[in-house]
C-alpha cells in the first residue's frame, strides 16, 4: 500500500535529507526478509572509511532518492554601522526568495530555502568591501535562480550519484523521485542531497563551502546502516569570483557537484581502501619541467603518462587493508582543464598513451586511480594527489579545501600538471 503525497509531505526528518522511520514504514517499504536484515547497524564510520563490505555485498537492489532540504540557513554578519548596500542586497534576496525576516543594520538574520540563494555569510565584514560583497551575493542569487540547468539541486545530485553507482558497482540501482514508488525487491534506500551552502568573508576574499550527505536506510525496518557528509570548499578574491560574468563561480559549481556526487557514491558502493602511494613519473613524451615540480611537458598532443605505485601502511582513520598486488590492478586516467574533464581512459599497466589529442598551448591537470577485483569484489581506490591522505595538512579533512580557485579548482589543485607545447609551424 502506498502512502499519499500529503502523508509524505508531513514526514519529519531525522538526518539531513533523510526520511524518518515512520515515513518509510507508511510508504509500504517494510517487506520480506532480506540479507540486510542480518546486519547490525554499525557505529559512525571512521574518517575516510567507506561503507562496510558486509553491507555492500548484502545490497542487491538500492533505490536512490533526492532528499529535500530540512533546514533553513541565514545571512549573518557583524557590522560597525549600518551598511545599506549589503543590507539592501540581503533584503532583495529575501523578498525574491519569498521568505519572511527582518533586515536591519546589525546582526542580519534572513532565513532562506537552502540553495535558492547564497545562504550564509560568516566572518567580520567591517574591513571588507561592502559593494563587492553585495555584488557577489546578488550575482549568485541571479545565477542560481535563473539558470536553465542548475546542478546545485538534489535531483541533479541524485542523478549523478545514480550514474556512478550504476556504472562502477555491481548493485542494481534505481533512481526514484519519492518513497512512494520503491519496489518491494529493493533492499535499501539511499537518500542524497545538498545540506548547506555558506560564504566565509575574510577581507577581500570569499570562501565558498558546499556540503552534501548520503544515508543508506534498510527497507525492512528503516535502520540507517551508513551515512556520510562530504564538504567541498574553494577560495579566491571577491573580484575574481564576480568577474567575467561569474565564470569562476560556474567552475566552482561544476567541480563541487562532480566531486560531491562521486565521493558519496564511492564511499557507499565502490570505494576500496587500497594502501598505495601514487607518484607521477616522466616518459619520453612527457618530460619533467626544468623548474616546476610535478609539471610534465610534452611536444606531442597525445603523450604517454606514467606513474609509480608503492605499498604503504593504512593511515590514521583507515581500516586495515590487505596487501595490494599492483600487477592485479587496473587504472582509470582522467585529465582536466580549468573548467571540466577533457579526457578519460583505462589502462592495465602503470602507463597510458592518450588515445586522442589534447589542444596545444594549454596546461592540464591529470590523475589516475587504481581498481581491483571484478563482480561483487570490484572497487576503486583514491585518485593520485600530490598531497596524500596521511600528510599533516590533510588529516582531519572531510572533503577538499581549495587554495586559489582562479589558479586551479580545489578538485584538481593537487593533481600533476601536463603542459602541451604549441605546435611548430610547418
Amino acid at each position: 500500500m502506498r502512502a499519499s503525497a500529503d502523508s509524505n509531505a508531513s514526514c519529519a526528518r531525522v538526518l539531513p535529507g533523510i526520511v524518518a522511520a515512520g515515513c518509510l514504514a507508511s510508504s509500504g517499504l517494510a517487506g520480506a526478509a532480506d540479507p540486510l536484515d542480518e546486519i547490525e547497524a554499525p557505529l559512525a564510520p571512521k574518517a575516510y572509511e567507506p561503507m562496510a563490505a558486509d553491507i555492500r555485498t548484502a545490497v542487491g537492489h538500492v533505490a536512490i532518492l533526492p532528499s529535500e532540504a530540512a533546514t533553513a540557513e541565514a545571512i549573518t554578519g557583524t557590522y560597525d554601522r549600518a551598511q545599506p548596500g549589503l543590507v539592501g542586497g540581503a533584503d532583495a534576496g529575501r523578498r525574491r526568495a519569498g521568505v519572511s525576516g527582518q533586515v536591519g543594520g546589525v546582526n542580519v538574520h534572513v532565513p532562506v530555502p537552502i540553495l535558492q540563494i547564497p545562504s550564509a555569510i560568516f566572518g567580520g565584514l567591517s574591513g571588507a568591501a561592502k559593494e563587492e560583497i553585495q555584488e557577489f551575493r546578488d550575482a549568485l542569487t541571479e545565477d542560481i535562480m535563473n539558470a536553465d540547468s542548475q546542478p546545485l539541486v538534489n535531483s541533479s545530485l541524485a542523478l549523478d550519484v545514480h550514474r556512478y553507482v550504476s556504472n562502477l558497482s555491481p548493485v542494481e540501482a534505481q533512481l526514484l523521485s519519492s518513497v512512494d514508488g520503491i519496489p518491494e525487491t529493493t533492499g535499501a534506500a539511499l537518500f542524497v542531497g545538498f545540506d548547506d551552502f555558506k560564504m566565509d568573508i575574510d577581507g577581500d576574499r570569499a570562501t565558498l563551502i558546499l556540503t552534501a550527505s548520503a544515508a543508506l536506510m534498510r527497507r525492512s525496518d528503516n535502520t540507517v546502516l551508513y551515512s556520510r557528509t562530504i564538504e567541498y570548499q574553494d577560495t579566491d578574491t571577491l573580484k575574481n569570483w564576480t568577474k567575467d560574468d561569474l565564470a569562476l563561480w560556474r567552475d566552482y559549481v561544476n567541480f563541487a557537484s562532480h566531486y560531491l556526487a562521486r565521493e558519496l557514491a564511492g564511499e557507499t558502493f565502490f570505494r576500496q581502501l587500497l594502501p598505495l602511494t601514487l607518484t607521477p613519473r616522466a616518459t619520453k613524451s612527457a618530460r619533467e619541467h626544468r623548474k616546476l615540480a610535478n609539471r610534465y611537458v610534452s611536444d606531442s598532443p597525445a603523450p604517454e603518462l606514467a606513474w609509480d605505485a608503492a605499498p604503504r601502511e593504512a593511515g590514521d582513520g583507515e581500516a586495515p587493508a590487505a596487501t595490494v598486488a599492483t600487477g592485479e590492478l587496473g587504472w582509470d586516467i582522467e585529465i582536466y582543464d580549468a573548467h571540466r574533464i577533457v579526457y578519460s581512459g583505462r589502462s592495465f599497466a602503470p602507463s597510458h598513451v592518450l588515445s586522442y589529442e589534447l589542444d596545444p598551448c594549454r596546461t592540464y591537470r591529470w590523475s589516475v586511480r587504481p581498481s581491483r577485483g571484478t563482480g561483487a569484489d570490484a572497487g576503486y581506490g583514491d585518485w593520485m594527489r600530490l598531497m596524500s591522505a596521511e600528510s599533516a595538512e590533510f588529516k582531519g579533512r572531510n572533503g577538499l579545501v581549495g587554495r586559489e580557485a582562479s589558479v586551479a579548482p580545489a578538485y584538481t589543485q593537487d593533481f600533476p600538471e601536463l603542459e602541451i607545447k604549441c605546435s611548430r609551424r610547418r
